[in-house]
């Protein structure tokens, strides 16, 4: 099976984080979230993948080339966004006559994508695409799905106040050749997958439920949420890190412009931890009400420490946040959060 990978839009929800990096490279635990996807479609067999680019492409594609996945990828650059069921149609030959997975990339996911696989080709007669599915805990944000005892969807509700449920559209289908025709009979290049198609096909939408992990990265809060909830010990990275080899080519104005849009987005002082552990910061640090961000240039020989002084000297770890330049390749800040209840947002893993 192939897929296509949603990775064109601009994220103005997450600017001004997105001002610095695509949404789709914005990292999680040191790892560009599209790495995620790259691993875990590759590692079930799903190898010959197109990403669309319009927002930020040269960056993409500097990262994509450095990856062991650039064999795998083809990109293709809007000149204009055709949403997102528009870049489906668009790219009619590459699907060909097979069924395609069509994926909003912005998402961050973990799931089983050889089930996900099997249960499209087991789906119910007359079936023609299948949605992946995750229960919210915000489902007024989502379009949320009633679904039969055979699992084909019989009504969607986007984005309305009072949802009869929380089973939500993860924004990650299957979706069988002929869908395109319908597409086409649209007559138009700009289309909404999401809004557009569905309400035609409804009782032909057959679900897969991702169980595992799902969430929307829509704004600061939930981009920092999902540092801590996000299981990375389901995802294996085990080629060369094309992330690390990016971020230390351009690693100064990098850091240090991401540091101010993350700053910036969670309205927070920055502190540098060397300065707070000699003393030098404790005052503001200790006196102010705000969320504080603490830079750490790296883990391994700041963390420690850190913890240290934080414990000490009593300070409100609810209003701290670790901001690492740099992370060991498994650093996950679940574990840490776990370990420690501070948040931290970790730009690159290291293989050394």
């Amino acid at each position: 099976m192939k897929a296509i990978l949603l990775t064109a839009g601009f994220g103005s929800r997450l600017r001004p984080l997105t001002d610095v990096l695509p949404k789709c490279l914005l990292p999680i635990d040191g790892r560009p979230l599209l790495e995620y996807w790259f691993s875990m479609l590759i590692n079930a067999g799903v190898t010959s993948i197109l990403m669309n680019l319009h927002y930020l492409p040269q960056i993409m594609k500097e990262w994509v080339q450095l990856t062991e996945y650039a064999a795998n990828i083809k990109m293709v650059y809007e000149g204009s966004l055709l949403g997102t069921g528009g870049t489906l149609l668009q790219n009619r030959d590459f699907v060909g006559d097979e069924p395609v997975m069509l994926i909003h990339a912005d998402n961050l996911c973990s799931t089983d994508i050889n089930a996900y696989i099997n249960a499209h080709k087991n789906r119910p007669p007359g079936a023609e695409i299948t949605m992946m599915t995750f229960d919210t805990p915000t489902p007024e944000t989502c379009g949320i799905v009633e679904i039969d005892h055979s699992g084909l969807v019989r009504a969607f509700h986007e984005k309305v106040a009072h949802p009869p449920g929380n089973r939500a559209n993860a924004a990650v289908y299957i979706v069988e050749p002929s869908v395109m025709d319908f597409l086409a009979s649209l007559n138009k290049s700009f289309i909404d997958f999401s809004t557009e198609v569905p309400p035609a096909y409804m009782g032909r939408i057959y679900t897969f439920h991702n169980a595992h992990y799902h969430r929307d990265i829509g704004n600061p809060e939930s981009y920092l949420a999902a540092q801590i909830e996000f299981p990375q010990s389901l995802t294996r990275f085990d080629g060369n890190n094309g992330w690390e080899t990016w971020c230390k080519k351009t690693i100064d104005m990098l850091s240090n412009d991401f540091l101010k849009a993350f700053a910036f987005a969670y309205h927070a002082d920055i502190i540098d931890a060397d300065q707070l552990i000699d003393g030098q910061m404790y005052n503001p640090i200790s006196n102010s009400e705000g969320t504080k961000i603490i830079h750490c240039q790296q883990m391994k020989d700041q963390v420690e420490e850190l913890l240290r002084f934080i414990d000490a000297n009593r300070l409100n770890k609810a209003n701290i946040i670790i901001f690492f330049r740099e992370v060991p390749r498994n650093f996950s800040s679940r574990s840490l959060f776990e370990k420690t209840q501070l948040k931290s947002l970790a730009l690159y893993a290291t293989e050394n």
